[in-house]
């Protein structure tokens, strides 16, 4: 049987989730506790560790798009306990919610009101047990609340939502499961309310969460318990709220063995959808993301890599800020103790489209091919070394007729205790072809390496240009490169076969 009615719904107590069996009353001493273990002497351990947090983060169409990792935190991988990070947010909520608008293919900015977070990352030693933590903690959210068609959208408000991640190694096995690896991944937050004025069916996940937080007077650890429940309970651990979309709390992972352990914890997954109608491409925002790793066996360095597709920039608003920034397409690492010199590949399957926008054409880029492989040993007397590679079959634009083959990008590297990394000096590129209209842009004789070709844009009464082998930075420890990098000046800026590689001692 439906009822029509207005439920107002808040819990203004602290409510906790705990996602390993745990539960914290509090999220805020949550995440002091988990800064506590950092010690002041830094230590150098065995152990490769690393760890990453971000306040929010979009994805359309399963890419993620960049500018929208606030306060992202990333603790690259070491061997060192005793290092922590920290990383407040660049941007205002103002700021953000422009971000979001200008990349959502739908309007949901005004339904989206986040407040800047801060993120930290640490390594630890307590004890006999090391460790690698992320935190990160949103003050206020709010979603909905704006009228639509004399309609009110529903409006939830989350308060304090904090998320962690913690990856550990305890040599006691303390909690007595076998295993020497282990994890510890919760959410939290300080204060949910929930605004709703419409029908609902008695007995569905939306009816039971307008009950659990309309208690009141309940005591916290009730409510939490109520809404533990309700969230695992629920198919999916999704609620749908019509008029609004759909909300998802807590979602985590855990993957322990007997080498190593990673851990992590997304506190907030929305996908909205006001109109009830289902869109063409997903846009899923992500709130409060902590994620953390640790494995035993780096007693010759860690490996610190990146492999992607492309990296791309579209319509810059200032030196560190674009309103489309993308990667992150099936991106691949090397893991931190390496792989015992056993190659990786992954392949994505199918095509991939990226809109582009470009004024006056529209128009997407289209991948296709992309494969990234590596491989990564430790060695005896202190040494280690590594294989990553980055390629893609096909990368078109058909608004202007411009197709690049054959795109690949490789780096080896050897590390040998107190010298300089060797190999990288001698990046490999390969472009097989780049055709413009029909004909090929490629020199007799190939390429050289940052060497450019041009090509005029009759609609945009301007040039663009594409350079081989562009993106070739090298430091002690190893390099950063990509094979091409495609440029029409104020409008689209990306890499094409993008890698990153190091041997890091510490």
């Amino acid at each position: 049987m439906k009822k029509s009615l207005k439920r107002a719904a808040a819990a203004s107590a602290v409510c906790a989730v705990g996602l390993a069996g745990t539960l914290a009353a509090n999220p805020a001493a949550l995440a002091d506790e988990a800064h506590k273990a950092p010690a002041n002497q830094k230590v150098l351990t065995d152990f490769g560790m690393k760890a990453l947090a971000f306040g929010t983060k979009i994805a359309v169409g399963g890419i993620d798009i960049k500018s929208l990792k606030d306060a992202q935190d990333i603790l690259a991988c070491t061997r060192t306990a005793g290092v922590e990070r920290v990383k407040p947010s660049k941007l205002s909520t103002s700021e953000l919610t422009k971000l979001i608008s200008e990349n959502a293919p739908v309007d949901i900015a005004k339904l989206i009101s986040i407040s800047p977070s801060t993120s930290r990352t640490s390594t630890y030693r307590d004890g006999s047990i090391t460790g690698t933590r992320a935190v990160n903690t949103i003050a206020d959210i709010k979603l909905g609340g704006e009228l639509v068609d004399d309609l009110k959208i529903p409006t939830l408000k989350i308060a304090g939502l904090t998320s962690v991640a913690d990856s550990f190694h305890d040599p006691a096995d303390a909690d007595g499961d076998g295993k020497r690896f282990g994890t510890d991944e919760s959410f939290g937050f300080e204060g949910i309310s929930l605004d709703y004025e419409g029908t609902v069916v008695e007995g569905t996940p939306l009816a039971d969460l307008l009950d659990i937080v309309n208690q009141v007077a309940a005591p916290v650890n009730e409510v939490v318990d109520q809404l533990v429940k309700l969230l695992t309970d629920t198919i999916g651990g999704i609620i749908e709220i019509p008029g609004l979309g759909s909300i998802g709390l807590g979602k985590s992972f855990s993957h322990i063995s007997d080498h190593a352990a990673s851990s992590g914890a997304s506190a907030l997954a929305i996908e909205v959808d006001p109109s009830e109608k289902k869109n063409d491409s997903a846009v899923l925002l992500k709130l409060g993301y902590a994620q953390s790793r640790i494995a035993d066996s780096a007693p010759s360095g860690v490996f610190r890599s990146t492999i992607m597709g492309l990296d791309l920039e579209a319509l810059p608003l200032s030196d560190d800020i674009s309103l489309l920034h993308l990667g992150g397409i099936g991106t691949e690492s090397i893991p931190c103790e390496g792989t015992g010199n056993t190659k990786v590949v992954k392949t994505i399957e199918g095509e991939r489209s990226i809109p582009l926008n470009i004024p006056g054409i529209g128009g997407v880029a289209v991948l296709d091919g992309l494969e990234y492989s590596y491989k990564a040993k430790q060695m005896s007397r202190g040494r280690a070394k590594s294989m990553a590679k980055s390629s893609l079959g096909s990368f078109t634009i058909p608004a202007l007729d411009l197709e690049i083959t054959g795109i690949s990008s490789k780096l080896n590297l050897l590390s040998r205790e107190g010298e300089r990394v060797r190999g990288s000096k001698k990046p490999k590129f390969q472009v097989a072809d780049i055709l413009y209209k029909g004909e090929s842009l490629v020199p007799a004789g190939g390429l050289k390496i940052r060497q450019t070709v041009e090509f005029a844009i009759d609609e945009l009464q301007q040039k663009g240009f594409i350079t081989f082998g562009p993106r070739f930075t090298r430091n002690y420890y190893g390099a950063k490169l990509s094979a091409l990098n495609v440029v029409i000046p104020g409008i689209v800026d990306l890499d094409l076969g993008w890698l990153e590689s190091q041997i890091y001692p510490r």
